[in-house]
């Protein structure tokens, strides 16, 4: 089998049917081959809704993962020891993959250098208000940073905020592929799909982005899960020093490289009212980098401690 699709939920009926529909509708999707689904869902309620869609589908190889409910690295870990696809792309039940989106990333791989592959994830949310303007902002900013960085695109304003030696950026968990290397994770790793990017990097393949296939996400709607997602999401990057992936020309996350990008939020902005928006942003990222210093450097938290469910996103 050539493809294999895993995708983990919890506690998301309401949003896992789309997910599926999105990935398993070969119209849809663009794939049109049979391949192997694998789900992990802990809760009976997403995985009734979960089991209803995937069953109209006479192509799709239904592997169902029971979760322990120890977090998402062990979710992962469980579902790779049952992949029989050569490819393999990771999902959400809480985000929906746009049309084609399977084939572009599946088809990355025709490349035989490529070790991995990603989406664009794109905001859902709509941009008149703070909340979701931020979403927008910082989506479209980790666009422009991975149109520079893994599709070596450096004109216009990549020449003003991206400096000339990146040359790295994660693969999205929202919308990535890799290659079936049996690969596991630390179990208590907080983001899994940057800890895959740097091991798939150091097997000495490519990484590539494909702006094409788009993965609709909806981001925090209150200040309290904007900074649940952002400490687990950005004070991720400092734990992977502890894995020994990250090197010294690889490093894309921490306060000084985040500088690259100081001047995007204003030249984002569209009107005085975004203009307000964005120049709040700096104050809360601020905070946010000492509040990672302080978990990570001072209090060390474990993960358990810092992995919180962000309910508004669902």
């Amino acid at each position: 089998m050539d493809l294999t699709v895993i995708l983990t939920a919890f506690k998301e009926e309401k949003t896992v049917a789309k997910a599926v529909k999105c990935i398993c509708d070969s119209e849809y999707s663009g794939y049109e081959n049979k391949f192997q689904l694998i789900t992990v869902i802990p809760d009976k309620e997403t995985l009734s809704q979960a089991s209803k869609e995937i069953y109209k589908y006479k192509k799709v190889e239904w592997t169902s993962v029971i979760d322990p409910g120890k977090g998402k690295p062990i979710a992962l870990n469980l579902a790779l020891k049952k992949v029989k696809g050569k490819i393999i792309i990771l999902t959400d039940g809480d985000v929906y993959l746009g049309e084609n989106s399977i084939k572009l990333l599946h088809d990355a791989f025709k490349n035989p250098k490529v070790m991995g592959s990603t989406g664009r994830p794109v905001s859902a949310d709509k941009k008149n208000n703070f909340f979701g303007y931020l979403s927008h902002l910082l989506a479209d900013a980790a666009h422009h940073k991975r149109l520079t960085t893994l599709k070596g695109i450096r004109s216009g304003r990549s020449r003003v905020f991206v400096g000339s030696k990146s040359n790295f950026f994660a693969l999205s968990g929202y919308a990535m592929a890799m290659k079936n290397f049996q690969l596991q994770l630390p179990k208590d790793t907080l983001v899994d799909d940057a800890y895959l990017s740097y091991v798939l990097l150091s097997k000495g393949g490519k990484l590539e982005y494909i702006p094409e296939a788009k993965v609709f996400v909806n981001y925090p709607s209150n200040i309290q899960d904007w900074y649940k997602q952002k400490l687990r999401a950005v004070g991720g990057y400092v734990q992977l020093w502890k894995f020994g992936v990250i090197e010294n020309n690889t490093k894309v996350r921490n306060f000084w490289k985040e500088l690259e990008y100081f001047w995007f939020p204003i030249k984002y902005a569209k009107s005085f009212k975004e203009y307000i928006w964005s120049v709040a942003l700096y104050p809360m990222r601020l905070y946010m980098w000492l509040i990672i210093f302080y978990q990570q450097r001072i209090r060390k938290k474990s993960f358990d401690e810092i992995w919180v469910r962000v309910e508004s996103t669902k």
